[in-house]
């Protein structure tokens, strides 16, 4: 599902499976064994105050720590699209999987835990856990947040339009 690109560079807009970053600076330094290793360090894009948080990660291990690229214009509109499928009501939440999903960050892998959570929500609202509520808010925020970051829309316009997408796909 998402287009990855193989090259960082200072400037990119990265993600992970909770925030949208932009890279900074990238500097050599030694790590706790002595090791030299070059970083990327970089920025959430929505600081609450500021001074803002920099985070880094070795290059060599950019991947392995969860972040990517930002999803392209073309790969939202393919989410916004899967969203419209119509999903089988049958099917079984796997909720020991759902934290390991996640954090693989693969936005379409996202959406459709979040389409069992909407279908879980329909059929027994009264039993649908605060726990659930929960990640199914953290998946919508965090779809919501790159669509409309990449697409340039409206967070809101864009939180609006997945869940009446996905609320048509589970009737």
């Amino acid at each position: 599902m998402t287009e990855t690109k193989k090259d960082f560079s200072i400037g990119d807009y990265i993600i992970d499976f909770e925030n949208i970053y932009k890279i900074t600076s990238q500097e050599d330094r030694q790590d706790c064994s002595g090791k030299t290793l070059s970083y990327f360090f970089y920025q959430p894009i929505e600081s609450n105050g500021q001074n803002s948080t920099t985070y880094s990660t070795p290059i060599d291990n950019i991947y392995k720590s969860g972040l990517r690229h930002l999803i392209s214009p073309s790969i939202a509109k393919k989410i916004l699209d899967e969203a419209k499928e119509k999903s089988n009501p049958e099917d079984v939440l796997d909720y020991k999987s759902i934290k390991e999903t996640l954090y693989l960050n693969d936005p379409g892998k996202s959406l459709i835990i979040l389409k069992q959570l909407f279908i879980e929500k329909e059929k027994a609202p009264e039993a649908f856990s605060r726990t659930n509520k929960e990640i199914l808010e953290s998946i919508l925020k965090h779809l919501t947040n790159e669509i409309a970051f990449v697409t340039k829309k409206p967070l809101d316009k864009v939180r609006v339009k997945i869940i009446s997408l996905i609320q048509k796909s589970i009737k």
